[in-house]
Formats: structure tokens, sequence, C-alpha cells
């Protein structure tokens, strides 16, 4: 829904990028009776292969390169992001804060390049707003862990299962001032994303917000062994308020 709400030259890159990191979480999330490692291995070498040769016969990586070479986006993202993939494959024993360090740092290195996309070649704007999306990006992180922990609490396969298990009443408190100023930084900024991009980026910003504040109302317990979201209606009627206040002039 956010995407189609993007100027129509910006939605087919929105898309590649996010096709691209898409099929990246499908290595570790499904293909169980596949060697993992070997998999993420080869797309990692494919990716770097179709950015070099600006092309590829995988239909994602070279969407995904056309994107890349378009706006010069620095593959140092590409490789932090891709880091964060291998980690949670390899899934070291005991290491949780450096499994949290890595999957914060691939969701901001994901969403620099969205926002690569969405300035359109306008590098002082992505200067810009490059704090604030690094935000957003480690934000949107937390808020999906809090929602999706009910699915994750019984799969102690995962290291992010283990990761669930500190979710005390401080730590949710923690979390919540975390996540409250970032929002709200988020919020300050974006008044001067481009046109083409602001109504997608309030949407967002608005569907977060409003998960945060059912989030904020449960306890730990609850939200770890309940299943929380937005129902369609609800999305649709942010999506509303979001065309009118553009129209407006609000936004």
């Amino acid at each position: 829904m956010v995407i189609n709400t993007l100027s129509h030259h910006l939605r087919d890159k929105i898309y590649s990028i996010y096709a691209f990191a898409a099929l990246a979480e499908e290595i570790v999330t499904s293909l169980e009776n596949r060697d993992k490692k070997e998999l993420i291995s080869e797309y990692i070498n494919e990716t770097y292969k179709a950015i070099e040769r600006r092309f590829s016969l995988n239909p994602i990586l070279n969407s995904f390169q056309i994107v890349i070479n378009e706006f010069q986006i620095d593959t140092a993202l590409i490789r932090i992001f891709l880091e964060g993939i291998k980690l949670k494959i390899y899934q070291i024993p005991g290491n949780s804060e450096q499994i949290e360090l890595y999957e914060t740092s691939a969701a901001e290195a994901l969403g620099l390049m969205i926002l690569k996309a969405l300035c359109d070649g306008n590098h002082q704007l992505y200067e810009t707003l490059e704090t604030s999306a690094k935000k957003f990006s480690s934000t949107i992180l937390m808020i999906n862990k809090l929602t999706n922990s009910s699915k994750l609490y019984h799969n102690t396969e995962t290291a992010i299962a283990i990761q669930l298990e500190w979710l005390s009443k401080e730590m949710k408190i923690a979390m919540e001032i975390s996540i409250e100023d970032n929002l709200k930084k988020v919020k300050e900024n974006i008044d001067r994303a481009p046109q083409s991009s602001k109504r997608a980026l309030y949407i967002a910003y608005a569907y977060y917000s409003t998960l945060f504040k059912k989030i904020k109302k449960l306890s730990s317990e609850k939200i770890i062994t309940n299943k929380i979201g937005i129902s369609y209606n609800r999305k649709i009627i942010l999506a509303l308020n979001s065309v009118i206040k553009q129209k407006l002039n609000l936004l």
C-alpha cells in the first residue's frame, strides 16, 4: 500500500530494492532442506557480479543492479545488509548482542538504500535525511520485532527467539523511550522529504505510530503471546488521512 502512493517513476525502483531484500530473507526463513550457507554465499556473489556487469539473468538482481548503478548507491550498504542476513543463517549461540547490532545495521542500510532512491539523485537532500532515515529503519525493526513476538516466541531454533526472552518490563520501557524519541524526530523530517515520496513516508510513519500505541498498552507477556496488528480497514483510513492532509498542504 505504501509503495503504491509513491510517484510512478519511483515505484519500480523501490520495489526492486524490496525484492532484493525479500529474496535474501527468504533464504533465511524458507528452503529448510537446502544448504542455506551455500545459498547465501551464491546470492552475495551473484549480487556483486550483477552490479559490476550491469546485468544479470536473475530478474530480481538485474532490477536491483539498475537501481544501484543509476543512483550510485554505496556498495558498503549492500555489504552491511547482507552481513546481517548471513549472521541470521550462521546463528552464533550466545551472541545475542552482536546479532542485535547486525540486525539494526542491516535495517539501517536497507533504509538508506531506499532513501537514496527516494531522493532521486539529490545528494544534498540525502545527507540531510540520512540520520532520520536510519532512526526510522531501526524503529521499524524494533516495532516489527515486538509485533512478531508471538510468532517467534516458541521457535527456539532461531537466534531471534533467544532475544525475545529478555523482554522484561524494564527493557520494554527502554525500547518505548527509544521508539518514541525516534518517531518524533522522523515526523519532524517528513516535511523535508521530496513531494514524490512525502505521502508514502507519512503513511509508513502513521502505520508504525499506530502499532506503537497498541504495544505501549500491552504488558510484555501479552506482547509475547498475542498477535499484534492493524486491521485492513484501519490501514485504509490511515492512507486516506494522509491523502487528505497532503491535498490540504498539511504534510
